[in-house]
Parts: C-alpha cells; sequence; structure tokens
C-alpha cells in the first residue's frame, strides 16, 4: 500500500467527529505529557513511550501535506 493511500485511512478515520473522540480518549489514557519513573517496574517508562509514539503517529499520519482530503461521495 502506498504512503498516500495509508494517509487517506488514517485520515477517512480520525477525522471524524467520532475518531476525534476516540482519538481524545488514547491521549488521555496514554499520558501524553509525561513520563514518570515513580513504577516499580523497570519497563513502563518504555511502555509509556510507546504509548505516546502511537498517538503521535495517528496525528503525523492525519497531517502529512501528501494526503489527499477525505470526502465522501
Amino acid at each position: 500500500m502506498k504512503q498516500s493511500e495509508l494517509q487517506q485511512h488514517y485520515k477517512r478515520i480520525f477525522e471524524t467527529e467520532s475518531g476525534q473522540v476516540v482519538l481524545a480518549d488514547l491521549e488521555r489514557i496514554t499520558n501524553t505529557t509525561r513520563v514518570t519513573s515513580d513504577s516499580p517496574n523497570p519497563y513502563a517508562a518504555i511502555h509509556i513511550v510507546a504509548q505516546q509514539q502511537l498517538i503521535r503517529r495517528i496525528k503525523n499520519m492525519c497531517m502529512l501535506k501528501t494526503a489527499v482530503p477525505f470526502t465522501e461521495d
């Protein structure tokens, strides 16, 4: 699949009202503003960073200029 096609899929999902609600909820539960070392689990910070990267990936794929705007026919 071409990058532009993949971007269209991201935009089709996450630029809808429902997609925005889901993305906001994902941001809320993934603790996107900080990484904490309070957890006794040494892998907790890695897990949080991975979650943050996933949110960034979704946002970046929706904002890239090569993506064609979604329109329903």
